[in-house]
C-alpha cells in the first residue's frame, strides 16, 4: 500500500511538471532565442516566472541587459524587471543554473556587487538590450535596490532565493526539446 502510495505522488508531481512544462513550451516556442548557451533556457523560464508575478501592462520583464561606460561592457544583468507606472527598475534578478549550484549562488553575489559599485560611481554608464540593442536611461538603474538569484529547483535550500520549478536535468532536456524544435522548424529562430 505503502508503495502505491509513493508511485502515485510520483506521477502525479510529474504529470504536472510536465503540464507546467507545455505551457511553457506553448510561450516559448514563438520567441527567437538561441539555445545554444546551456543557462539561456534557465534565464526564458525565469522571464516567464516573472512576467506571471509582474504582468503587463504595469511591468516588463526583459532579459539581457548589458551595462558599461564608453569604452566597454562591464557586466550583465539576466533579467530586469521595469515597473512602467513608476518610471524605474523596480527588481534585477541574477540567474545560475549550475551543477555547481554554491559556486553558481557566488558567482551571482559577484554580479550583483560588480552592479553595484558600478552604478554608484561617477562613470555614466549605457544601458542596453543584448538582443534588440535597445537602449535604456540610465536614471532607470540608479536606485534599484531589490535583487534576488534564481537557480533550478532545489536551490533555495542551498542559498538561492527563488528556484524554478524544473531540476537542471529537466532544464537540460527542455533546451534539448526546444533546439530540435528550431532544428525542425517548428520553432522560431534567431
Amino acid at each position: 500500500m505503502k508503495l502505491l502510495s509513493v508511485l502515485f505522488l510520483f506521477l502525479v508531481s510529474s504529470s504536472t511538471v510536465y503540464a507546467a512544462w507545455e505551457q511553457d513550451f506553448e510561450a516559448l516556442k514563438d520567441i527567437p532565442r538561441s539555445y545554444e548557451d546551456s543557462g539561456s533556457i534557465c534565464e526564458e523560464v525565469a522571464r516567464l516566472d516573472m512576467q506571471r508575478e509582474y504582468p503587463a501592462p504595469q511591468y516588463d520583464v526583459v532579459l539581457g541587459i548589458a551595462y558599461g561606460d564608453e569604452t566597454r561592457v562591464i557586466g550583465e544583468l539576466d533579467v530586469v524587471i521595469f515597473d512602467n507606472n513608476l518610471q524605474k527598475v523596480v527588481k534585477i534578478a541574477e540567474v545560475k543554473c549550475w551543477k555547481d549550484v554554491r559556486a553558481g549562488l557566488e558567482k551571482a553575489k559577484e554580479q550583483r556587487a560588480r552592479f553595484l559599485k558600478a552604478v554608484r560611481s561617477a562613470k555614466t554608464l549605457r544601458f542596453s538590450s543584448t538582443s534588440t540593442k535597445q537602449t535604456f536611461d540610465m536614471d532607470k538603474f540608479k536606485y534599484v535596490s531589490e535583487f534576488f538569484s534564481v537557480a533550478q529547483k532545489g536551490s533555495v535550500a542551498l542559498g538561492f532565493e527563488r528556484e524554478l520549478e524544473y531540476t537542471l536535468k529537466e532544464m537540460r532536456d527542455y533546451r534539448y526539446e526546444m533546439l530540435r524544435c528550431q532544428n525542425q522548424g517548428k520553432c522560431a529562430r534567431p
